[in-house]
């Protein structure tokens, strides 16, 4: 059976009637190739999705028969995502790779250590990018949500948006993530996890110092200097692993 295909449209476009152009007219009709009669799933990148039927092919739009709109199953646990401003192609890696991996909210945060810092008249054209890749790796994974995405915060701004249980990822002597994780008994598991890791060059200790100020505990991925690209991947595939494992006890309907 060949896959629906999948596309994330403006919530106003959603309807028993949709009409699409532009960008989205180009990928259903020149790189996907559908012809009347395909199948869609159209979706809004907030949890609401409806199914939909390809009912005319012109040259510059293409118009869908759309189901009612119904909310997609949400994840139990929101992830959020507070990690130090990269370098070259390396902050969109971490989103793309983010995304992927369930993040929900995403927090690229100016650190002391950051080798590249945004200015605040370029915050908002990087933010608009971070958000499309967010949002093809979110297509692409076939997750009905796109992540949240901010403008790179200040280090204090980026904790103030933390919630749940609060994790800092740290080079040195620290519990193991993973043990952190387990301590949590199936009563008191947390509904947002925020986990928190730097630059290339790490935490300033008084970085780490506010962090722990703010309710973060300081936990260690291991003995090994890992990039700040793969330690948010590790960390991330930890917490998912762990969460999964704990989803029966975590998903609020039981």
């Amino acid at each position: 059976m060949a896959t629906r295909a999948r596309l994330f449209v403006p919530q106003e476009k959603l309807g028993p009637l949709v009409v699409l152009d532009g960008a989205e007219h180009h990928y259903l009709v020149h790189v996907l190739r559908l012809r009347p009669g395909a199948q869609v799933t159209l979706l809004d990148g907030q949890g609401s999705q409806a199914d939909a039927l390809v009912t005319e092919v012109a040259e510059h739009v293409i118009t869908l028969s759309a189901s009612p709109v119904v909310r997609a199953s949400c994840d139990p646990v929101q992830l959020w995502l507070l990690c130090g401003l990269l370098k070259g192609d390396k902050q969109d890696f971490v989103i793309q790779k983010a995304t992927e991996l369930g993040v929900h909210h995403i927090v690229p945060v100016k650190c002391q250590y950051s080798v590249v810092q945004v200015s605040d008249d370029k915050a908002d054209a990087k933010r608009r990018r971070w958000l499309e890749i967010a949002r093809h790796a979110a297509q692409q994974c076939r997750r009905p949500d796109v992540p949240t995405v901010s403008v790179p915060l200040s280090l204090a701004d980026a904790l103030s948006q933390a919630e749940g249980q609060k994790l800092l990822l740290f080079e040195g002597s620290a519990p193991p993530l993973g043990q952190v994780l387990d301590s949590r008994t199936n009563a008191d598991s947390p509904r947002a996890v925020s986990m928190l890791i730097g630059p290339e060059g790490g935490l300033h200790k008084d970085e780490v110092a506010l962090a722990t100020e703010q309710g973060f505990s300081v936990v260690s991925l291991g003995p090994r200097i890992l990039r700040a690209e793969t330690a948010v991947v590790a960390t991330l595939a930890v917490v998912s692993h762990h969460l999964h494992l704990q989803g029966a006890s975590l998903d609020p309907s039981k």
